[in-house]
């Protein structure tokens, strides 16, 4: 009965080393799986940021304009028409204004304004009244990965006849 749990024994010498290699390397693969699992989590998480970031400062653009236009810095009078077309339009046809950097939010954002039309005399109205419509667009832009975001914004004023 010796000879036979010898050889057994013999037959099972390198199993062992096999099944202990063949586990390794399962935990391998299935730690470089969680590693790359993470690394796309902050690397979307990163991205959302930097979108919410670039919607900041398209939204800092917007304000900044409407202060300045409320403080009279500038003069609605030179402010040009809009181009005629589909939007978006061109840089060629409406340009942006100079980027202002924001380094809070690690980006930038530029703005252009333009004249969009006038309407008269409101139905009903017994004083004669004009009103000038004016567009604000502010494009916000990260300088990490630029994440861009545009928005626009209309307002009017409106003068007595």
């Amino acid at each position: 009965m010796r000879p036979a749990t010898a050889h057994a024994h013999a037959s099972q010498r390198g199993a062992a080393l096999i099944v202990g290699l063949v586990m390794l390397m399962v935990l391998t693969v299935l730690a470089i799986s969680a590693m790359r699992t993470a690394t796309l989590d902050l690397v979307m998480a990163g991205n959302a940021q930097f979108r919410e970031n670039a919607f900041q400062l398209a939204d800092s653009g917007i304000a900044a304009t409407l202060r300045r236009v409320e403080s009279g810095a500038i003069d609605l009078d030179a402010v040009p028409a809009c181009p005629a077309g589909p939007r978006p339009w061109s840089a060629a046809a409406l340009p942006w204004e100079a980027a202002v950097a924001m380094p809070a939010l690690k980006g930038r954002y530029e703005v252009r304004l333009c004249a969009a039309g006038r309407t008269q005399d409101a139905v009903g109205s017994s004083v004669g009244f004009t009103q000038l419509h004016y567009r604000i667009e502010s494009r916000g832009r990260t300088d990490q990965r630029n994440a861009e975001a545009i928005h626009a914004q209309g307002f009017y004023r409106e003068y007595e006849e």
